[in-house]
């Protein structure tokens, strides 16, 4: 392997055996020796690092690091710890364990170091669940900060505030992979508790939760306000221990900067013409190029003309449901 790494993908995993193989198979078979692939692993209890342990094996730029598992650790603070990791000149993040990505990631690296010749390298290009920057500008931005499930908004508020949040619209070239019920519980089981206690921490009282909860205009089910309710005690006791927390200027704000952002931004064309400055697509695959050339709103990748469809993308939405990838992917 080229020991001259330019670009580090940063990904972190916490028991997601079902989906971890899947996930870095569709990034590594799509990149080259320019490029390594970071996993921490935040403690996990299933099969997650023996899998991990043989991916390994099989790829050269894939490099794994093992955490005991810490429960005050937050999803912030593994992200950072895969970024310390990091030999990259540039850092990609955002990319997932339970995401299945087409291959265009290269195409969207083309289009950052398009826009870095004449913006320079202080800034984040954040596309839809891929984010791309210099590793040195990063860092020294945090990268991310406390909070839970919300530190990428937390991250791009705090550049945009500087004017270095440039936002892409695109198709969406990534699938969420299909969840266990164990781990869709245990994800609603945390959001709703930590989400719920950092609420607690800035000010908010019960009397604001349970207004709220049986608000007649809320949109939450039965189920889901019952379950809050069920955890406020345990979400108020974290508060108490973890102590008040400043509230976060992006929940006033960052709708505002979000805003101004997407203003001078759009399609890859769009951006640039925004910009004063024309686009070269000759640089991008033909996929690639209509990809990168349609809004999200305008398609899906689902609507990639034939001709320009890899073997990769021929997957079936039912063996995908069924979690039966890995064969289909390795034969591509």
């Amino acid at each position: 392997m080229n020991q001259i790494v330019k670009y580090s993908i940063c990904i972190p995993n916490l028991n997601m055996e079902n989906t971890i193989e899947v996930a870095l198979r569709s990034v590594l078979d799509q990149i080259d020796d320019e490029y390594e692939v970071i996993v921490v692993d935040d403690g996990s209890t299933d099969r997650s690092v023996e899998i991990l342990r043989s991916l390994e094996l099989e790829y050269p730029n894939l490099f794994v690091h093992e955490l005991p598992r810490d429960p005050n650790r937050i999803l912030a603070d593994t992200r950072n710890i895969s970024i310390s990791f990091a030999r990259g000149r540039y850092l990609l993040l955002h990319i997932d364990c339970d995401d299945y990505w087409y291959p265009y990631i290269q195409d969207f690296v083309k289009i950052y170091h398009q826009i870095e010749k004449f913006k320079g390298s202080q800034f984040l290009l954040s596309g839809h669940q891929v984010n791309m920057g210099e590793a040195s500008f990063l860092r020294s931005h945090g990268p991310y900060k406390s909070g839970h499930m919300v530190e990428d908004r937390d991250m791009w508020y705090r550049l945009a505030r500087v004017g270095a949040y440039v936002p892409l619209d695109h198709v969406v070239f990534r699938e969420r992979m299909k969840l266990t019920k164990k781990q869709r519980l245990r994800k609603i089981i945390l959001l709703t508790y930590i989400i719920l206690s950092d609420e607690i921490r800035v000010g908010r009282t019960l009397k604001n939760v349970i207004s709220e909860i049986f608000s007649k205009d809320t949109n939450l089910s039965r189920k889901y306000r019952v379950f809050k309710v069920l955890v406020f005690p345990g979400a108020w006791f974290r508060a108490k221990i973890k102590g008040k927390l400043a509230r976060n200027e992006y929940l006033e704000d960052w709708k505002i900067l979000k805003s101004e952002a997407w203003s001078k931004s759009g399609t890859a064309a769009e951006l640039f013409n925004k910009a004063g400055m024309s686009f070269d697509d000759s640089t991008l695959t033909e996929a690639g190029t209509w990809i990168f050339g349609h809004s999200s709103r305008e398609k899906t990748i689902e609507e990639l003309p034939q001709e320009l469809k890899s073997k990769c993308i021929g997957l079936h939405k039912k063996d995908k449901m069924d979690n039966n990838w890995g064969r289909q992917i390795s034969d591509c």
